[in-house]
């Protein structure tokens, strides 16, 4: 793990200062692999409270990260560029961690990590559902280690106040 945290820097000090930045297939795969690793520790440490049940990150998860290096089968990571308020104090870091149930009895998660700019989202779709129908957001890049290099920040940032509310907190329901 202390390899991730070696490769992950040069580009995340880059996004966590708001900077443009090219991300190869290689820095994609590293990315989503060092915000996983980091929300999954964020998951598991007492200091942040309580989490929803049933589990947002399962205990193979952690497993399957360290082991193979990869996310869970349903699971997908996703950038943001969050611009906070040139008039208020806020935290430097913040992690959520959302279940929302779907209408079939299913359920969709989904962690949200901001440190400054930069913000990751780990999502785990219902089983059946992967990989997802829609694009994403303009304000999303979806990360596809193995794909085609991607620019950050995406075209639309997350703003703070409410928009930011709701795009780090999941409906507690969905008819989807």
């Amino acid at each position: 793990m202390s390899q991730l945290e070696t490769e992950v820097r040069d580009p995340l000090t880059r996004m966590i200062r708001g900077l443009p930045t090219v991300l190869t297939s290689d820095r994609q795969a590293t990315l989503a692999l060092w915000s996983a690793k980091t929300l999954m520790v964020a998951y598991r440490a007492p200091q942040f409270g309580p989490r929803p049940r049933p589990e947002v990150i399962l205990p193979a998860d952690p497993e399957r990260l360290y082991r193979d290096r990869t996310l869970g089968p349903t699971m997908l990571m996703a950038l943001a560029n969050y611009q906070p308020t040139s008039y208020a104090r806020e935290p430097f870091s913040i992690q959520t961690f959302e279940r929302m149930e779907h209408d079939t009895g299913q359920y969709s998660y989904c962690a949200t990590l901001k440190i400054g700019h930069f913000v990751a989202q780990l999502v785990r779709l219902p089983d059946g559902t992967y990989p997802p129908t829609r694009q994403p957001p303009p304000h999303l890049i979806l990360l596809q280690p193995g794909g085609s290099s991607v620019r950050w920040p995406p075209p639309a940032p997350v703003h703070a106040g409410a928009e930011w509310k709701a795009f780090a907190h999941l409906p507690e329901r969905t008819g989807t």
